[in-house]
């Protein structure tokens, strides 16, 4: 009996479960600020496992922080509808 696989393991897996995962057009800030949290969490893990896309996997959780942090700030200041 194998190990029970669990969440992606590939950047495509990773891309396609982002892609899944994404709020609709009605979502506050918050809720993408926790969508852009998790797609970190996604491709950092991935990162760890397909050694193939790496450093591509690094850009995207670059990317993924960047959005947090411009969100978290957007929510501070009380510019986005939170």
């Amino acid at each position: 009996m194998g190990l029970k696989r669990s969440g992606p393991r590939t950047l495509t897996e990773a891309h396609g479960d982002v892609v899944k995962r994404r709020p609709g057009d009605s979502a506050t800030a918050v809720q993408w600020q926790k969508f852009h949290q998790q797609n970190k969490r996604v491709y950092q893990a991935v990162a760890d496992i397909d050694r193939g896309h790496h450093h591509e996997l690094l850009y995207w959780v670059e990317y993924e922080q960047r959005k947090v942090e411009d969100l978290t700030e957007q929510i501070r200041q009380g510019k986005a509808n939170a």
